[in-house]
């Protein structure tokens, strides 16, 4: 059996006692204008110096230290002639000011974080495909200009980096689809046609209607639920059935077509420098145009300086459409 005596009370004034979370804790006592006149006079042990580091009168000094006293009810300084020396209750508590003080600078850390464009961090969340072949050259102007920025970057799924995004995890995200949500500002940073493709040493880059042939060979698909794996099924359709279907992370996907192991479907930005250097075949195949768009959004609303600037940036260098 408990004690009732023993139980915290459950009400405060006849009303139920709030969870301890959602206690309002008290006003402090002592402010930090007294903490950092109080350190000012402890780092010099005089009232005039004092004074006249911080910009204030000799008397206003003195004010303010006794107030401070006051508060606390406790000696902090013995005068001595003109000097100052601290009492052992005013060095127990030079420590503590000092820490108090230090904190709060990381307030106005936080402020110039929020206002000063060349400080602050971004985060982008990116799918696979667009992550791996060209959201770093976006972003690498990006960075060279602004070295005090800090960028962290998540490759994730496409779902995965819009639900990012409107949970507030990401400032911009970039994706292989075009989509509409509201609330979002989207910029369509490339836009490529699918294409087919292989080694030249492969087989189908000798055939005259490879199409007709896929399902004979290795077919080296994109990781499930990207959007490039939806449209290079949608640019297939029924042409690759029979094919043995392989799934590979992007950034084994370009090597294992260079290795000659199979056919894939690409955006052609991302082949078009290995197709000119004669490293891979876009392969003739007569279909309707499956294009993909890449894009960058972010949300509607302000947005911290750092994010505009990347943003700007963003929309300097996307293509023309």
């Amino acid at each position: 059996m408990i004690d009732a005596t023993l139980q915290a009370p459950t009400t405060v004034h006849g009303r139920p006692r709030p969870p301890a979370h959602l206690r309002t804790r008290p006003r402090p006592r002592v402010t930090l204008d007294q903490l950092h006149t109080f350190v000012a006079v402890a780092e010099r042990q005089h009232i005039s110096r004092a004074a006249a580091a911080l910009g204030l009168s000799q008397s206003s000094v003195s004010t303010v230290v006794r107030r401070l006293e006051r508060t606390l009810d406790l000696p902090l300084f013995q005068r001595i002639g003109r000097n100052v020396r601290l009492t052992d209750a005013g060095r127990a508590l030079r420590p503590i000011a000092l820490r108090i003080l230090d904190d709060a600078t990381l307030v106005d850390q936080l402020q110039a974080s929020f206002t000063q464009a060349e400080r602050g961090e971004i985060t982008v969340a990116t799918g696979h495909v667009v992550g791996t072949h060209r959201v770093p050259a976006w972003l690498a102007g990006f960075v060279a200009a602004h070295p005090s920025i800090q960028l962290h970057m998540k490759v994730t799924s496409f779902r995965a980096a819009i639900a990012m995004l409107a949970d507030g995890e990401a400032d911009v995200i970039f994706t292989g689809s075009a989509f509409e949500t509201p609330g979002i500002d989207i910029i369509t940073m490339e836009r490529h046609e699918m294409v087919l493709v292989a080694a030249p040493s492969h087989p189908l880059s000798r055939s005259r209607a490879p199409m007709r042939e896929l399902s004979r060979y290795r077919n080296l698909e994109h990781e499930a639920g990207t959007a490039t794996s939806s449209l290079a099924a949608q640019f297939l359709g029924k042409h690759a059935r029979g094919a043995d279907a392989v799934e590979l992370e992007e950034g084994a996907l370009v090597p294992a077509l260079l290795a000659g192991l199979g056919f894939a479907v690409m955006p052609r930005g991302v082949v078009e420098a290995d197709v000119a250097a004669g490293r891979l075949t876009i392969l003739p195949c007569s279909r309707p145009r499956v294009l993909q768009s890449f894009t960058a959004a972010r949300r509607h609303g302000a947005q911290t300086p750092a994010v505009e600037l990347l943003w700007g940036h963003l929309g300097a260098i996307a293509q023309p459409h």
